[in-house]
């Protein structure tokens, strides 16, 4: 992507000293900040989703791996939990995407409004987790 960005700078600027008039030559690096302006604008917003919180992955397994009743499960169930923190850095589950209402229910006991030690959260951040319930 930068090799991309520079050629075509390098060959904006060949152009640019081609160029006889001064409104052109203007005209063609105002397109060129803007040009550039919009990119690195795009590659500083691109976050990796992806980022792995090892301190936050503890203390949410901590925290759900309270005893449940095994009857809740008929068999080995893969859940996605989002989640968001507020201006207390409590936890607020937003969904959690189960079939099973008492597996939601569980989860949302076992999270909501917890606070968590490490600091690797952001305020009004969502996140998603996934969890595996097994008999």
């Amino acid at each position: 992507m930068i090799d991309k960005v520079f050629f075509m700078w390098v060959l904006c600027v060949i152009l640019a000293y081609n160029l006889k008039t001064k409104t052109m030559k203007k005209l063609l690096l105002s397109a060129i900040v803007s040009l550039f302006a919009s990119v690195t604008f795009a590659s500083t917003t691109n976050e990796d989703p992806t980022v792995v919180l090892f301190k936050t992955n503890k203390e949410l397994s901590q925290l759900l791996n309270m005893p449940y009743s095994e009857n809740i499960l008929e068999k080995e169930e893969l859940v996605k939990v989002s989640f968001t923190v507020n201006e207390l850095h409590q936890l607020v589950v937003l969904q959690v995407n189960s079939n099973n209402s008492e597996i939601q229910t569980y989860v949302k006991q076992a999270l909501n409004y917890k606070k968590l030690s490490s600091n690797e959260l952001t305020v009004g951040k969502d996140y998603v987790f996934e969890v595996r319930f097994k008999n």
